[in-house]
């Protein structure tokens, strides 16, 4: 018997080769349909263009768009999201800007999402200002939880342009946003907060940079030294109504997003003592401890993690070495790595980088309530934007720098290993002789790419896996990498990824994208559910390997 293929089979093989990236067969499948007598639906098309969004094809993403009311099918704002998105991937500011604009003139909804793809694109392409008015960013009139993207991408400009007005402005908008509803209770006074720690801190360093240059050679060089000390402590009329507007916060967001950081953050400012990085550190591990206690994991590496961390860092090259820009992290969360990595490296610089502008407002908190806003850099911003864009930044800043300018440690704590590490690898921002690479939860996550790269065979790096626990339950084991490079020239292995790490890799991204999905949703159960299976697959793959803790 024959079976004939209708519009389902085709809108099913389609989606099919989007998932597999064969954007080459999905566009294949697509032209045929007409001879097979088959009919292409929205759902065929928008299965095509992502397929072509994913394989970087943003031409043809564009034209199937275009194509479409051609064959009587009306694009959705899934069809022009798919482009969007793939004009962003590719670059392509006014073509999303033209884009964006028949959105609005349709009045489509998923404005927000195209409005943020669009500013990323303007962003990439180094015309930040388009982003901000182009957009019609700067003209809506109501914030959106789905418009946090676009507020990290303007963020991320004003904040490595050096403009603290436009950047305090941007942040003042998003505290009133914070206001309007009660999506985000309790934020508004974090976001505050941290602006006006900010404003204040740069005030301060205005008067020094005044004093210094009142000052002979030798008291400029002192006061320079000065300038990595941890800080100071917010002044009471700050702290207050911080204090205030968190306490309150516990009232309604219980169901609501930030809820975990916004108790963990109650918690540190009601058990600590202000400006003692000890205190805030033991009242990140309690609150860690007590998440276990109630079935709940914590996101921050404390306990037997924060101890390992700590000593790779202390056995690495001196980090405030002149021709070295202290460390970096990758993966800020609420503050917990930096602030102790800047305690324990008293006169270094910790530079973290974190995406969500919420998580960035309350780790600038936790750090400025511990007393070390002047050691620490907590930038805004996606890994893939700012390390090109922070290796840029050290050269504009110290030209006159002899070598390149690079970090003496990397603490990686973010899902995506790989791509930060060929960015790593790409710009030189690790010392090349000595310098200390540190990754967590290279387990959970099934780092199999990134392991095989530091670890195989032909890699130059030394490099150790060391199994750690959860501070939120004991019982659970992962594991963290400490490399180090041990030549002048940064090499990871050649070898090619045995297929069964391959296989490892893929499904960790597979695994990766329904734990973010289900993140805070209904399906946040089923993905936790899934975890302890799948750590112990990824283990005994590893091991296979050869990659895993020594015996």
């Amino acid at each position: 018997m024959r079976v004939i293929p209708n519009q389902f089979s085709y809108n099913a093989a389609i989606s099919a080769c989007e998932k597999g990236g064969q954007w080459q067969l999905a566009l294949g499948l697509l032209s045929s349909m007409p001879d097979m007598r088959v009919t292409p639906d929205k759902i065929s098309y928008n299965a095509a263009i992502s397929a072509c969004e994913k394989g970087g094809q943003w031409q043809l993403a564009l034209s199937l768009l275009s194509s479409m009311p051609e064959t009587k099918v009306t694009p959705d704002e899934i069809s022009y999201c798919a482009v969007m998105e793939s004009l962003d991937s590719g670059g392509q500011w006014l073509a999303a800007l033209a884009l964006l604009q028949e959105m609005l003139v349709a009045r489509l909804d998923a404005i927000p999402k195209a409005r943020r793809s669009a500013i990323s694109a303007c962003s990439r392409a180094g015309h930040w200002q388009e982003a901000l008015w182009a957009t019609g960013f700067a003209a809506i009139s109501e914030v959106t939880a789905t418009d946090l993207d676009s507020f990290g991408i303007l963020l991320m400009e004003c904040e490595q342009r050096d403009l603290l007005s436009l950047d305090l402005s941007m942040s003042r908008r998003l505290s009133a946003a914070a206001r309007q509803g009660d999506f985000m209770l309790g934020l508004a006074a974090v976001l505050d907060f941290s602006a006006d720690v900010r404003q204040q801190h740069q005030q301060q360093q205005q008067q020094q940079q005044q004093h210094q240059q009142q000052q002979h050679q030798q008291q400029q060089q002192q006061q320079q030294h000065q300038q990595l000390s941890p800080g100071f402590l917010p002044p009471p009329s700050l702290l207050q109504p911080l204090l205030a507007g968190v306490a309150c916060s516990h009232i309604s967001t219980r169901s609501l997003s930030y809820h975990r950081e916004l108790a963990l953050l109650r918690y540190v400012l009601e058990a600590a003592q202000p400006g003692s990085p000890a205190a805030v550190a033991e009242a990140f591990d309690a609150f860690g401890r007590n998440l276990g206690s109630s079935g709940s994991w914590a996101k921050f590496a404390g306990g037997s993690k924060a101890t390992a961390l700590l000593a790779a860092v202390r056995a690495g090259p001196p980090a405030d070495q002149s021709d070295t820009f202290g460390v970096l992290e990758i993966g800020t969360y609420c503050g917990n790595s930096a602030l102790r990595l800047a305690a324990a490296l008293p006169g270094v610089r910790v530079t973290t980088l974190e995406l969500d502008p919420i998580l960035v407002a309350i780790a600038r908190t936790l750090v400025a309530f511990a007393g070390l806003c002047g050691a620490i850099d907590v930038w805004t911003g996606h890994s893939a934007l700012l390390i090109p864009r922070l290796k840029r930044r050290l050269v504009e800043r110290f030209p006159t720098l002899q070598g390149r300018p690079c970090f003496s440690a990397i603490f990686m704590d973010r899902w995506g290993y790989d791509k930060d590490f060929a960015l790593i690898q790409e710009h030189e921002l690790l010392q090349e002789a000595g310098g200390v690479l540190v990754a967590d939860n290279v387990l959970t996550t099934a780092a199999a790419g990134f392991l095989w790269k530091v670890a195989g065979p032909s890699a130059s790096f030394a490099s150790q896996v060391v199994a750690v626990s959860e501070v939120a339950d004991s019982s659970q084991e992962d594991w963290m990498s400490v490399t180090v490079s041990m030549t002048n020239e940064l090499r990871s292995s050649h070898e090619a990824l045995p297929p069964e790490l391959a296989e490892l890799n893929a499904e960790s991204e597979r695994f990766r994208q329904r734990v973010v999905a289900a993140d805070g949703g209904s399906g946040a159960e089923a993905a936790k559910s899934e975890k302890p299976a799948f750590v112990r697959h990824a283990k005994a793959t590893l091991a296979r390997a050869g990659l895993g803790p020594s015996t």
